[in-house]
């Protein structure tokens, strides 16, 4: 499903903002640059809740398509072993 995977993509993109905005904070506390620190902390928490929400989502989108994948499988087997018989009319 593309959704499914426009949001692995996303999460991965969010994942790498993050780790970029914890770099630039530590960055900005050794140069003692507080405001410019907690500027990048706060950006780094937003990323943190968007990160949280897309695991979820993605989460739901899984359970979701196995739900899926297992009525696909049930009725899959069904229909191979039917016990129903194609009786030609005479």
């Amino acid at each position: 499903m593309h959704t499914l995977s426009h949001l692995q993509e996303a999460l991965h993109q969010k994942e790498q903002a993050l780790i970029q905005y914890v770099r630039y904070m530590r960055e900005a506390q050794d140069s003692e640059n507080e405001e410019i620190a907690a500027l990048y902390a706060d950006l780094a928490k937003a990323e943190e809740k968007h990160i949280a929400v897309i695991r979820d989502q993605i989460t739901q989108l899984s359970q979701g398509m196995e739900t899926l994948n297992k009525y696909q499988q049930i009725n899959q087997y069904n229909s191979q072993h039917s016990t129903y018989r194609h009786e030609q009319k005479q």
